[in-house]
C-alpha cells in the first residue's frame, strides 16, 4: 500500500504537459463544483483523473497507447472499471493541447448524464461555487478567465449562424459591417471594399487583419448611423448584415436620405435547449440568444449579464436583474460577472 501511495505521488510530480493543463480546469471544484482527484488508485489501477461522486474517469493517452498490445490492455482495463460502475473517457494528449473545447464539452455532457443517473450527487454538491451559464460556447482563454476565478461554468450555443447565398457587386465603395459573421461571408465572396464602417472592436480587427481600410468603429449601430449621417450625407452605402438585424441603423440612415443597399449574408437560427439547474448569472450576447433561451427556460433569480443595451432591452421583457457590460465584448461580460460576485 505504501508503495502504491509513493508511486501515485511520483506520478503527480511528473505530470505531462497535457495532464497539467487539464488539471487546471478540474482542480478545486472548478468544473461544476465537482471534486476531481488525480492519479487515484482503483483496485489494481491508477487512473489519471476521477470524480468519485459521478463515477467518471478521464484517461489521457500519448502515442505509446496506440499500439495493438496497449489497445487490448486498455480495453480490458476499461471493461473492468465500467463493471465497477465507472464511465471511462479517453482523450489524446494532443487534443487537450490543441482543441480543449472538444474535451470540455464531452466531459460536460458525460457529467450531466451521470448526475441524472446518480441521485446521490446532490445539487448542493454539484454547485458549491458561483454558477454561470453562457449562451455561447466560450474560447479556451475566455473560459480560463472564469475558471481562474473559481466559477462553475455551463455553456451551450443558444443560436447558430448559417451562411446565406447573396449577390453583390465585386467592388463596394462604402461597406457597413456590424459583426464578424458578416465579415467572414464578405471575405469568402472575395468582395473588394474600399472603405469599411463597422460596429465592434473585434469586427474592426478582423477587417484590418484582412487588409481592409476601416474608417470608423463604434460600439453600437445607432452611434455609427449618426456618424455617417453627419460626415457622409451624400455617399452611398452597402450594409452587409444578418437576417435578424436591428432596425436602428437602416431606419436612421433612410430618415436622413442616405442611400443604403441592404444585403443579408447570414441567418441566425434559434437553438432552444432545456438547461437543468439554477445559475447565479447567465451570459447573453444577443437578443436572439435570449429569445432562444426563453423558449425552454426561465431566467428566474439569475442575473442577466448583457453584452450591450440592445441585448439588455430584450432581457428587460423577462427580468429586472440585469447588468450591462461597459464594452460590448465577451471578455468584458466575464469581467463584470467576476467583479459583481467577488464584491457581493
Amino acid at each position: 500500500m505504501k508503495d502504491k501511495i509513493a508511486f501515485t505521488r511520483k506520478l503527480r510530480q511528473t505530470q505531462t504537459k497535457a495532464e497539467k493543463k487539464l488539471w487546471q480546469y478540474l482542480r478545486n471544484g472548478n468544473f461544476h463544483g465537482l471534486k476531481f482527484k488525480r492519479q487515484h488508485p482503483i483496485e489494481n489501477f491508477i487512473v489519471d483523473f476521477i470524480c468519485l461522486e459521478c463515477k467518471v474517469m478521464i484517461k489521457l493517452d500519448g502515442e505509446v497507447h496506440n499500439t495493438i498490445v496497449n489497445a487490448n490492455d486498455n480495453y480490458e482495463r476499461d471493461t473492468r472499471l465500467e463493471k465497477l460502475g465507472y464511465t471511462v473517457l479517453r482523450f489524446e494528449n494532443s487534443i487537450v493541447l490543441s482543441n480543449p473545447e472538444q474535451i470540455f464539452q464531452k466531459i460536460n455532457d458525460t457529467i450531466s448524464n451521470s448526475s441524472s443517473s446518480h441521485p446521490s450527487t446532490s445539487k448542493e454538491k454539484m454547485y458549491t461555487k458561483t454558477r454561470i451559464l453562457s449562451t455561447k460556447k466560450l474560447s479556451f482563454t475566455q473560459r480560463e478567465l472564469l475558471l481562474n476565478a473559481s466559477f462553475s461554468l455551463i455553456e451551450f450555443d443558444a443560436i447558430t449562424i448559417q451562411p446565406l447565398p447573396f449577390e453583390s457587386k465585386k467592388e463596394i465603395g462604402n461597406a457597413i459591417i456590424a459583426s464578424k459573421n458578416a465579415v467572414r461571408q464578405v471575405l469568402e465572396a472575395n468582395i473588394d471594399m474600399n472603405q469599411c464602417f463597422c460596429v465592434g472592436e473585434k469586427t474592426s480587427r478582423l477587417l484590418v487583419e484582412n487588409h481592409k481600410k476601416v474608417v470608423k468603429t463604434t460600439e453600437n449601430a445607432l452611434e455609427l448611423a449618426h456618424f455617417i449621417a453627419k460626415n457622409y450625407k451624400n455617399d452611398e452605402f452597402t450594409f452587409f448584415c444578418g437576417n435578424k438585424r436591428r432596425d436602428e441603423l437602416p431606419d436612421f440612415l433612410k430618415e436622413n436620405n442616405i442611400a443604403l443597399d441592404e444585403i443579408p449574408v447570414y441567418k441566425t437560427e434559434l437553438n432552444p435547449k432545456k438547461i437543468e439547474g439554477e445559475f447565479d448569472g447567465i451570459f447573453f450576447f444577443s437578443p436572439s440568444a435570449i429569445q432562444s433561451y426563453i423558449q425552454e427556460n426561465t431566467i428566474g433569480n439569475s442575473i442577466a449579464f448583457c453584452i450591450g443595451n440592445t441585448t439588455a432591452k430584450e432581457a428587460k421583457k423577462y427580468t429586472k436583474n440585469i447588468i450591462i457590460t461597459n464594452k460590448p465584448t465577451i471578455e468584458n461580460t466575464i469581467v463584470q460577472a467576476v467583479k459583481h460576485f467577488k464584491n457581493d
